[in-house]
């Protein structure tokens, strides 16, 4: 990891130091440097040897608090229900998925850290693993009481623009009686399911083509983000 120094001459003066202030700031900005490429380094490992990644806390406390915020105290009437397929060919159907969504513009002070984190996370993926990711689209997602999301696959049936999906939960204080949980079911041993608790902070990102998934039905609000990043090509892992 290439670590950022002071230029102390440029900011101090010939000859003088800077103040002890400055030195944290700067060390707590490296630090907070490599705790994120730790997480995006486990997040790259796990997906070359599974497809999937868990990673819990992993979003930054401040970001993650703000983005929960945010999802809380946003219009109600910027939200609609979701719908099955790719934009006109989308239809409603609730005996597939009962939740409710709202895009990521990146208007607000949250939504923009949250593009530029994902942003960053979207070029390391490209340096380490050369999948030629050029976009990114997320929302805010809201389920409610009795929702749930049945077993899918994220890819679109004839665009497999959509290479890795992503998913962060902004619920705090969650118990196992809240059900809501999101399920993986590996494409290689799809009989091992994998049942993910949507706990504060925690991340999970899989290859949108190979994972089928579902969000088991919830017992109250459950907040969380979906997203995906995508490329222009058949590239893949």
């Amino acid at each position: 990891m290439a670590v950022r120094i002071l230029p102390t001459g440029d900011l101090a003066g010939p000859g003088k130091r800077l103040p002890a202030s400055a030195h944290a700031a700067e060390q707590q900005t490296d630090l907070a440097t490599a705790q994120r490429l730790a997480g995006f380094d486990g997040m790259v490992q796990n997906l070359l040897d599974t497809g999937y990644s868990v990673q819990t806390n992993a979003l930054p406390p401040l970001l993650c608090r703000m983005l929960s915020d945010e999802i809380q105290e946003r219009n109600p009437a910027r939200f609609h229900k979701a719908g099955i397929g790719k934009n006109r060919k989308s239809k409603l159907n609730s005996r597939v998925r009962s939740d409710e969504i709202s895009w990521i513009e990146g208007t607000s002070k949250s939504g923009a850290a949250w593009l530029a984190w994902a942003a960053s996370l979207q070029m390391y993926l490209n340096e380490q693993l050369f999948l030629g990711l050029v976009s990114f689209e997320s929302h805010f997602s809201r389920y409610r009481q009795g929702d749930f999301y049945r077993r899918h696959r994220d890819a679109f049936i004839g665009d497999n623009t959509r290479k890795l999906s992503i998913v962060i939960y902004l619920n705090k204080n969650w118990s196992p009686k809240d059900g809501g949980e999101l399920v993986i079911y590996p494409k290689e041993a799809p009989s091992q399911e994998i049942t993910i608790v949507p706990e504060f902070g925690t991340v999970v990102a899989f290859l949108s083509e190979d994972v089928a998934h579902e969000v088991l039905t919830t017992h109250c609000d459950r907040h969380s983000i979906a997203g995906w990043f995508r490329t222009n090509s058949t590239q893949a892992l």
